[in-house]
């Protein structure tokens, strides 16, 4: 297989683990979560808009540098659609996991075991950050590599960005963050879209 390419066959077999994993923990009263970081640019998402039929001409949004960010590291449960959501304007890195699998930890405190499917991000991968899982009784199941159709998460990511930044302007930063603050805060008004998004079909590439 080509480098930077998913392998058929390999995501075919991790997606009937996946389900199993799924079917297993729910029996067990256990947890399953996707997880990832999302980084939201402080920038208009251009997008296709409509306009008032007969009308012509560009609409014109205005646009900030783009030169700050907001780091959100995430995980969603993947039967209830619960998130777990901690932020940052600094990077995601070893550290900064440690502290979510905390957030996560405290989310589902009577939980025996929680189950998370993440990518191969070195951080992930790092002694510190499988130390932490292991206390806080978190086994982490790594994605096949360059798949991240098979990831839940990045439905949610998706929906996220349609809702917030799409063909959207915030003058300022506060402003920018409010509104994805803001977003997961009356995230429940969602529901219906994200059952109908976050169904457990996964694509094979």
């Amino acid at each position: 297989m080509p480098s930077g390419h998913p392998d058929h066959e390999t995501q075919e077999e991790f997606v009937h683990m996946m389900l199993k994993t799924i079917r297993q923990a729910k029996h067990n009263k256990q947890v399953v979560l996707f997880l990832d970081p999302a980084h939201q640019v402080h920038n208009v998402d251009n997008r296709y808009c409509w306009q008032p039929k007969g009308k012509s001409g560009t609409k014109l949004i205005p646009s900030n540098s783009g030169r700050k960010r907001l780091t959100i590291i995430g995980a969603i449960n993947a039967t209830t659609h619960r998130p777990t959501i901690l932020t940052t304007e600094g990077n995601c890195d070893g550290l900064m996991m440690q502290t979510f699998l905390g957030e996560v930890r405290k989310d589902y405190p009577t939980i025996k075991t929680i189950y998370i499917f993440l990518d191969n991000a070195k951080y992930n991968h790092s002694r510190l950050v499988r130390a932490e899982a292991k206390k806080l009784r978190i086994k982490l199941l790594f994605l096949p590599p360059y798949s991240p159709n098979l990831n839940l998460i990045e439905r949610l990511w998706k929906f996220m960005k349609k809702q917030v930044t799409a063909n959207r302007y915030y003058k300022t930063f506060t402003e920018f963050k409010q509104a994805i603050y803001d977003f997961f805060k009356h995230i429940d008004q969602y529901t219906t879209e994200l059952n109908t998004l976050l169904t457990l079909t996964f694509e094979i590439l």
